[in-house]
Protein backbone atom coordinates (compact mmCIF):
# COMPACT_ATOMS: atom_id res chain seq x y z
CA UNK A 1 0.00 0.00 0.00
CA UNK A 2 1.35 3.13 -1.16
CA UNK A 3 -1.29 5.51 0.37
CA UNK A 4 0.74 7.83 2.38
CA UNK A 5 -1.69 10.91 3.45
CA UNK A 6 0.83 12.87 5.67
CA UNK A 7 1.46 16.67 5.84
CA UNK A 8 5.17 17.57 4.32
CA UNK A 9 7.20 21.01 3.97
CA UNK A 10 7.14 21.92 0.33
CA UNK A 11 9.30 24.36 -1.33
CA UNK A 12 7.58 25.82 -4.36
CA UNK A 13 7.38 29.35 -6.13
CA UNK A 14 5.39 31.10 -9.16
CA UNK A 15 7.01 31.66 -12.42
CA UNK A 16 4.29 32.94 -15.32
CA UNK A 17 1.28 31.77 -13.33
CA UNK A 18 2.40 28.22 -13.38
CA UNK A 19 3.24 26.64 -9.39
CA UNK A 20 7.20 25.16 -9.74
CA UNK A 21 7.54 22.92 -7.18
CA UNK A 22 11.10 22.39 -5.96
CA UNK A 23 11.20 20.38 -3.06
CA UNK A 24 9.51 18.91 -0.42
CA UNK A 25 10.40 17.16 3.22
CA UNK A 26 8.78 14.20 4.52
CA UNK A 27 9.95 13.38 7.79
CA UNK A 28 13.39 13.53 7.68
CA UNK A 29 14.05 13.17 4.12
CA UNK A 30 13.92 15.81 1.50
CA UNK A 31 12.46 15.06 -1.94
CA UNK A 32 14.25 16.81 -4.74
CA UNK A 33 11.10 17.03 -7.75
CA UNK A 34 12.76 16.60 -11.20
CA UNK A 35 9.51 17.62 -12.82
CA UNK A 36 5.87 17.72 -12.76
CA UNK A 37 4.35 15.22 -14.48
CA UNK A 38 0.27 16.57 -14.05
CA UNK A 39 -1.86 18.64 -11.95
CA UNK A 40 -5.54 18.86 -11.64
CA UNK A 41 -7.91 20.01 -8.69
CA UNK A 42 -11.00 19.33 -6.51
CA UNK A 43 -13.36 21.02 -4.46
CA UNK A 44 -12.98 20.69 -1.14
CA UNK A 45 -15.09 22.97 1.54
CA UNK A 46 -15.18 26.85 0.31
CA UNK A 47 -11.75 26.68 -2.24
CA UNK A 48 -10.46 23.33 -4.11
CA UNK A 49 -7.51 21.24 -3.35
CA UNK A 50 -4.90 21.33 -6.29
CA UNK A 51 -3.06 17.57 -7.09
CA UNK A 52 -0.17 17.00 -8.49
CA UNK A 53 2.11 14.18 -9.49
CA UNK A 54 5.53 14.50 -9.15
CA UNK A 55 9.08 13.00 -10.44
CA UNK A 56 12.30 13.19 -8.29
CA UNK A 57 14.65 10.93 -10.37
CA UNK A 58 17.10 11.33 -7.49
CA UNK A 59 15.25 9.38 -5.37
CA UNK A 60 13.44 6.90 -7.47
CA UNK A 61 9.91 7.69 -6.95
CA UNK A 62 7.00 8.90 -8.20
CA UNK A 63 4.71 11.01 -5.51
CA UNK A 64 1.21 12.37 -5.32
CA UNK A 65 0.94 15.66 -3.36
CA UNK A 66 -1.97 18.16 -2.79
CA UNK A 67 -2.27 21.41 -1.79
CA UNK A 68 -5.51 22.31 0.54
CA UNK A 69 -6.31 26.04 -0.41
CA UNK A 70 -9.07 26.00 2.91
CA UNK A 71 -6.24 25.03 5.61
CA UNK A 72 -3.02 25.75 3.11
CA UNK A 73 -1.41 22.77 3.81
CA UNK A 74 0.50 20.38 2.02
CA UNK A 75 0.32 16.48 1.98
CA UNK A 76 1.83 13.87 0.47
CA UNK A 77 -1.06 11.26 -0.83
CA UNK A 78 0.95 8.64 -2.12
CA UNK A 79 4.08 7.04 -3.06
CA UNK A 80 5.55 5.16 -5.82
CA UNK A 81 9.44 3.65 -6.07
CA UNK A 82 10.10 3.61 -10.27
CA UNK A 83 12.80 1.23 -9.70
Amino acid sequence: NNLISEKIEVIAYFHNLNLEILRFKWKDDIFNVSRINSHWRIPSGNGYEFHYTVTCIRQCVVCELSFNLNDFQWELVQLHNIQ
